[in-house]
């Protein structure tokens, strides 16, 4: 009987010990995952896992990052690689995680990882399931929502620009006849893109095919790029943020020696500046103040905005009001930026400071143009000039 007993007794503890032991676990399995839905040690757990098929953080990036407008970005994904092969390297990166102050206890919340103390990454979550266990925890289960690989140089004054969808969204306008990079790499020519008019050309247009500016709307990249272009010459030239992910490339046109050439067959552009700014302080002779004169030695193109400003000008008073003066001295004089946009447009960038005797003071009259020069049933005419001043 007493033999029975202790069976019973063992089998009995043995039991309770076994539901103990399974209690223990299961609490302690519930209280690894309510430590672990911490946002920012889930998003330390992806980046120790991630792959490029490990179904999260590398398929996201893999599909919205290092495959978009510009093709196959190589170099963007081996940063991105790179950093995550060093977290298990002998020379670790020193990876920061931290959990964006703004979305804090929301079900959207968001972490910033920086590497080496340069930005790195900024991942979105989404709480995709709720439970309760043991009456008391609430366990979120999160998806990723979005993941922005980040430029390590940005400036963190910068405001990123975010889409709903937590992805940036670009407008980058370029010139017609640069190609747009993203990270060095082209764009794909499949990429859409709308046309503009470029304000320069504006007096030109009517004239002569002018370059457009190219308007390029890149939605949801998973990365944050370096925006430039390659120019006509094939030279890499930087976008200018105007806005929040809003950039331009400016229409500097590279010279060449063939723009060059071809205006020494048409058009001596220092004579034409020089006469011009002779005729802008009286001092063409010639009927009409020299108008007919500037007419013909400049080139000028009837009906267009230049020549109909000069038109103006010749039958202004205000003509008359300017002649009290000496010429003494022409100055600093260049011709430079011969650029040639197609067989029929030419232009040239033409500097002088003109020094006069006034009312026996001296003064300097500086000339800083862009001559456009068309060509029209085989003759070449200037259609417009635009003012450099301030922009050197």
């Amino acid at each position: 009987m007493k033999s029975k007993f202790w069976r019973i007794y063992l089998v009995y503890v043995a039991v309770i010990l076994a539901l103990l032991a399974g209690l223990h676990f299961y609490v302690k399995g519930i209280m690894v995952r309510y430590e672990n839905q911490d946002p920012v040690k889930y998003v330390g757990e992806l980046l120790q896992n991630a792959s490029e098929k490990d179904g999260s953080l590398g398929e996201f990036l893999e599909k919205n990052a290092f495959n978009g407008p510009a093709g196959s970005m190589t170099a963007t994904k081996d940063r991105f690689y790179g950093v995550l092969q060093s977290l298990k390297g002998t020379d670790a990166a020193q990876i920061e995680l931290t959990e964006d102050p703004a979305h804090i206890g929301s079900t959207d919340p968001v972490v910033n990882v920086t590497a080496n103390g340069k930005p790195f990454l900024r991942v979105g979550l989404h709480e995709a399931n709720k439970i309760t266990k043991l009456m008391i925890m609430t366990i979120s289960d999160w998806d990723i929502s979005s993941a922005v690989l980040l430029d390590p140089d940005r400036d963190a004054a910068t405001q990123l620009p975010f889409g709903e969808n937590g992805l940036l969204n670009y407008s980058v306008e370029i010139p017609e006849g640069f190609t747009l990079l993203l990270d060095g790499t082209p764009v794909s020519a499949d990429v859409n893109f709308a046309e503009a008019a470029l304000p320069e050309f504006e007096y030109v247009a009517p004239y002569a095919e002018v370059p457009a500016g190219l308007l390029y709307d890149l939605k949801g990249l998973a990365f944050e790029p370096k925006i430039s272009a390659l120019n006509n010459a094939g030279q890499e030239v930087a976008a200018v943020m105007t806005a929040p992910g809003v950039y331009s490339v400016p229409s500097n046109f590279a010279e060449t020696p063939e723009a060059m050439n071809k205006m020494a067959e048409i058009a001596d552009p220092l004579y034409i500046g020089e006469l011009w700014s002779q005729f802008m302080t009286d001092d063409v002779a010639g009927s009409y103040h020299g108008f007919y004169t500037v007419v013909r030695e400049c080139k000028l193109l009837e009906g267009s905005n230049l020549y109909d400003l000069a038109e103006r000008w010749a039958d202004s008073v205000d003509i008359t009001f300017v002649s009290n003066h000496v010429i003494t001295a022409w100055n600093k004089e260049s011709i430079s930026n011969y650029i040639q946009y197609s067989e029929d447009l030419l232009s040239c960038d033409v500097y002088f400071e003109k020094e006069m005797r006034v009312a026996g003071q001296q003064r300097v009259d500086v000339f800083d143009n862009r001559m456009y020069f068309v060509r029209i049933d085989g003759n070449w005419y200037l259609a417009d000039m635009l003012s450099l001043a301030g922009t050197h």
